[in-house]
Order: structure tokens, then sequence, then C-alpha cells
């Protein structure tokens, strides 16, 4: 029977924070997520998801008509019609977020039409997936770091991650401060991973890593901007820990200068933005056949089907509850829990999550 896409819509619920989160780098004024629900002419849906408002009115301006009677099946054709058609308004940005989230519906689609959960489409079997805490985000202060610490270690987890990076990277004894204290807290069973979020420069990096060398750092994420490889290549020639980067990348191209640069120990793509399971499924076999591993960046109910058939898979990101509950409902009902520190793949077709279609109607993009 052949399944043909009739409709695309588009949800934005997304709010205004009233005390933002931040980063090194990054203030997150806005909460939320954009969702997208692929829907066939005999009433099956898919649901994906990824950041960013500008992405909804990209989705409905420039690739509505390049999905719109399609065989989901066809994955692969709908994502190069999708990466032509984006040829000149970016390859990067909004553009590859908006294809990502049409992307992961597709999937969540065809594994429904297919009666099976998308990492048995993928070639896996294990649903149990390893996750690491995001701790903190720098506007977290430091007493209320070391008690999530404390209860995600009593949860479970076995991996944490801290945020560094204060003063636009220009305090770096602070920076060891933050971490000296969770490695006290938690003790040397746990594993730390610092993410920098992209504010050092090269020199920098280097400077924290040696003042940090005490600390058992397991892998300092981003130390320098995305776009400075030649950068990381140097922090990683340094050989003091392994060297993580990639959530800010795109598709395989991105992946390839990447491992072509020896710049990485672990890649961190984030499927919402590298292209959905069409395309973070090369990146992963790219970075298997150099030997290295992957640690998705978020996202762990769509990650987790991918790292499912990946045996080079660290672990994947989980966020602390956020500080604001969203208002008026959830996006996904059925959110699996992270028991002992894993993630539990749900055993329902496609992605197997029950997305709450009264809270989304509230917020459909026209």
């Amino acid at each position: 029977m052949m399944h043909k896409i009739k409709d695309i819509e588009v949800f934005a619920p997304v709010f205004r924070a009233h005390n933002p989160p931040y980063d090194s780098s990054f203030i997150l004024r806005n909460m939320g997520n954009i969702v997208v629900r692929v829907i066939t002419e005999d009433g099956l849906d898919g649901f994906g998801m990824t950041f960013g408002e500008p992405v909804a009115e990209y989705i409905q301006k420039n690739l509505v008509e390049e999905v719109i009677g399609k065989d989901p099946l066809a994955n692969e054709d709908i994502w190069n019609d999708m990466f032509r058609q984006i040829r000149s308004s970016g390859r990067k940005g909004a553009a590859l977020l908006a294809m990502s989230a049409i992307d992961i519906a597709i999937w969540d689609l065809r594994g429904k039409i297919l009666g099976q959960p998308i990492y048995k489409l993928l070639g896996g079997s294990n649903r149990k997936i390893p996750c690491y805490a995001s701790v903190g985000f720098l506007s977290m202060p430091e007493d209320e770091v070391l008690e999530k610490s404390l209860e995600y270690v009593a949860d479970g987890y076995k991996t944490l991650k801290i945020k560094v990076g204060y003063n636009n990277g220009g305090n770096i004894k602070a920076d060891i401060a933050r971490v000296e204290k969770v490695r006290k807290a938690v003790g040397t069973e746990i594993d730390l991973i610092v993410d920098a979020n992209g504010i050092y420069d090269c020199a920098a990096a280097i400077r924290f890593l040696r003042a940090a060398a005490g600390l058992d750092i397991c892998l300092f994420e981003e130390p320098v901007h995305a776009d400075d490889i030649l950068g990381l290549r140097r922090i990683r020639d340094a050989a003091l820990v392994p060297v993580a980067s990639g959530e800010n990348e795109y598709t395989k191209y991105g992946c390839r200068d990447l491992l072509l640069a020896e710049a990485v120990d672990v890649l961190q793509f984030d499927i919402t933005r590298v292209g959905g399971f069409t395309e973070m499924v090369k990146v992963s076999a790219m970075v298997q056949a150099w030997n290295l591993k992957i640690a998705p960046h978020f996202w762990p109910q769509f990650t987790a089907h991918v790292m499912s058939a990946a045996p080079h898979g660290l672990y994947l990101e989980v966020f602390p509850p956020a500080d604001e509950a969203r208002p008026g409902g959830n996006i996904i009902i059925n959110q699996p829990p992270i028991i002992d520190g894993f993630y539990e793949i749900p055993q329902a077709p496609g992605l197997g999550l029950e997305f709450d279609m009264e809270f989304l109607s509230k917020h459909i993009v026209k």
C-alpha cells in the first residue's frame, strides 16, 4: 500500500523566559521547541522537533512543496529534494534545522508504516542507553550546581557535565573553582565533562586544561568556537584530555571536515541540526570508520534510536528539569523516564512517543 504525504503542520509552543538561563556565550531567552507533524493521505502521522522560531516560517515557505505527495518510505529522495531546495537560502542554520524536523517526522512515520520502532529499522537491539546529566548553566548558582550534581549521582548517573566560561572566558580561576567544587562533592568515581560552549581561544583553553590537570576531566567539550577547527586540532594535539565538538555543525560534510582535520575525539552532532535521522546515520557510520566515539547533543528521545545501533556510542545527554514549567502543558505525554542513569527506548512503532495534540493545537502556525 502506498502512503503519500498529504500535509505538514507546524507548531511553535515557544514562550519568553522570565529568568533566562545562559552559558558562556548564549542566553536562552525563548523556551520551547518547534514541532512538525507530517500527515499521510490515510491518516497516519509522524512528529519531529527542533529549535528556533524562524524554522516554522522557513518550513512553510521553502520545504512543504518538496514533501507533499511523496512516499515517506523514500526518505533519501525526500532529503535530497529538500537539500537541493535550500541551496540558495542556507546550507546550514535554520534551513538544516527545518529539514531535520521534517526528516525526524518522516522516520517516525516510517516506523509506524512498517510497525517497528526506529531503533529496529536502524538495526539496533539495545533499548537501554546510558546518559550523562548536564548539571548547570552558568546562570545556575554554584550551590545549586552542587545540589543537582549530588541528586543526579544519587539517581544513578555515572557522568556529569559542568559549564565553564565565566566573563566571556576571561576568568579561568573561577572556572577551575567551579569544577573543583563539583569534583570534591561527587568524589573520584564520577566522570566529569567540562563544556566551554566555544568561549575560549586556543591558548586559553590549553591554559584551562593545564590548571585543571588534577581534576580528572574525562572530556573537554567545545573549548573553542565550532568553526575554529584548527584551534580544536591544536588543543587535541596538546594531548591533555579528549576533545569533543560537533553539536553546532551540520551534515555529513561538516562531519567529514572534523574527521579529516583530526580535530576531535568525540563527535556530538545534534540530530535536530545535522539533518535528521537520514543524515545522522551517515555521520555515525563515518565516525565509526575513524574509530572515534559519538555522544549526541541533547534529544535523547530521538538519538537513543541511533545509539542503539552504534557500538561506538558513548552516552546520551540529559538536562535537569526546566526551572520554568511550560505554560499550558507538555509537548510529549509519555516522555520516557531516565532510570539509574539509562534511557529506555519505547517499544511502540516509530519514535514510540505520544504528542499532546490538545496542547499543540493552541500553538499551530498558520
